[in-house]
């Protein structure tokens, strides 16, 4: 491995896991930024219906990759997983290229069951390629968030006017050929990742032991299909895999040595820390999407911009910000000035809830024909995005900074189950707060609804923040982080 320290000289993995998320981030973005307007085109679901339905795949899809976690550490291999992942979520967006209602919740089954094996896969090789630490991590961590957000940048855009002037179909098929790309270029750089795979990983596996893969996987397509159709049961069936995931971090506590116990406290303490930030993160999805789309004038120098298309915005400033922060984290960290991920994270929530406060502001600057200007939405997403590099793109980094060792595939699990699993399904209730009834047309009371939804997602935001500031030196402190 590389083991220079210069900033862009990052392990011989990263390529792999740069491309690869960069491609499965696009395909994957595609469905996500259009399937609550999918919904409520095609299907004439209430707003309320469509930010469950939305809530429930995406938590599901955040649920999956505890279990692929432990797979590729355990049984499968992180690479396998990675290549499996790839192959299912192209199949997903394959078949949502269909019309066919029958077919559609067994397309979002595939792709909840493909991020699962592939979701925690690159950063689970990336983790490993480097030492203990590393001054490499963060940077490294933060240029590696960058390919998810090309993906996030490139998707909305493509999306939007792929829908606008062809079909939904379209949109769809562009998500699964970049897929189906991502998995061409996992062949071309894979032999770099064998040096960092699970033990597990470097060794042939039986024909056995692919089937009852192969099976299991097919098997939880059905499962998530049926579940998608019945949210009542799906909650409950959420709910309490996420009180399983505990009860195993509960086991491990009692029987870690102390450092390691503490170690895992400390990764639990900024996971629900996270969690609070991506209850606020899921908005972009549902109810800001709705505001954009209902709310903001759409005519740009005399040019329609598709509402999924405003979403880019999103990827575009963490692109921007991401160089600058990684650079920025370099020069504080030799100069010993670098904050800990304990203050990084509460810094993230603060400036995510001032996201909210900029929305709740725009609702007072209201044109004559009733609409918001689009630079109130440029300027809320910079500030939404920001938050976001202090936290989404650090909290796999976290994990190489603070997890014993042992338990990185299954703590990234964690990771993505808990802030973001957990926070997808709260996140679907907070988003009714901006419920729009459908036979309501009145634009003053639209905007006013917009208008405290926002604000009350802001006081949410700013107390959480309060809440993890006071809390971090703790934090810090039984983490061994000074």
């Amino acid at each position: 491995m590389q083991e220079s320290t210069g900033l862009m000289k990052q392990p011989k993995v990263f390529k792999l896991a740069f491309v690869t998320a960069l491609c499965e981030r696009f395909g994957f973005y595609v469905l996500s930024f259009v399937v609550v307007l999918y919904l409520k085109a095609i299907f004439n679901m209430s707003d309320h219906e469509a930010f469950m339905l939305f809530a429930i795949f995406t938590a599901f899809t955040y649920l999956t990759p505890a279990l692929g976690g432990y797979l590729a550490d355990n049984i499968f291999g992180i690479r396998r997983a990675m290549m499996l992942g790839l192959l299912l979520e192209a199949i997903s967006l394959t078949l949502l290229a269909i019309p066919s209602v029958s077919v559609f919740p067994f397309a979002l089954g595939f792709m909840v069951i493909g991020t699962g094996f592939f979701k925690t896969a690159p950063t689970d090789l990336l983790a490993r390629s480097y030492k203990e630490k590393d001054p490499r991590i963060d940077s490294g961590f933060t240029i590696f968030y960058m390919a998810i957000n090309i993906g996030s940048f490139l998707a909305p855009i493509a999306a939007g006017f792929l829908q606008s002037y062809i079909g939904w179909h379209a949109a769809f098929l562009a998500g699964a050929i970049m897929i189906y790309a991502g998995l061409a270029l996992y062949f071309v750089f894979s032999k770099s990742a064998r040096e960092c795979d699970a033990s597990v990983g470097k060794r042939k596996i039986s024909s056995k032991t692919w089937m009852l893969v192969l099976a299991s996987a097919i098997g939880g397509v059905w499962i998530c299909a049926f579940l998608l159709q019945h949210l009542t049961m799906a909650n409950i069936f959420f709910y309490s895999a996420t009180v399983l995931v505990l009860v195993y971090f509960l086991f491990e506590i009692i029987k870690s040595s102390k450092l390691d116990r503490l170690k895992i406290i400390a990764c639990l303490a900024l996971i629900f820390m996270g969690t609070t930030f991506f209850i606020l993160y899921f908005q972009i999805y549902t109810s800001i999407e709705l505001y954009i789309e209902r709310v903001i004038n759409h005519n740009i120098f005399g040019f329609h911009v598709p509402t999924t298309a405003f979403m880019a915005l999103n990827g575009f400033w963490v692109l921007v910000l991401s160089p600058i922060m990684a650079i920025l984290y370099v020069f504080l960290a030799k100069h010993g000035k670098d904050p800990a991920v304990t203050t990084k994270f509460p810094l993230g929530i603060l400036i995510a809830s001032l996201c909210f406060f900029i929305l709740k502001l725009s609702t007072f600057f209201v044109s004559p024909h009733l609409k918001v200007s689009p630079l109130w939405i440029v300027l809320a997403i910079f500030l939404y995005s920001l938050g976001e590099l202090l936290i989404s793109a650090l909290g796999v980094a976290m994990v190489t900074h603070i997890a014993p060792k042992r338990l990185y595939g299954v703590m990234m699990g964690a990771w993505f189950l808990i802030s973001t699993s957990l926070a997808s399904s709260l996140s679907g209730v907070f988003a009714t707060l901006a419920d729009i009834p459908k036979n309501l047309h009145d634009m003053h009371i639209i905007i006013n609804i917009y208008g405290k939804a926002f604000f009350d997602m802001g006081l949410f935001g700013l107390g959480a923040a309060i809440v993890a500031f006071l809390v971090a030196p703790y934090i810090k402190r039984i983490a061994q982080l000074d």
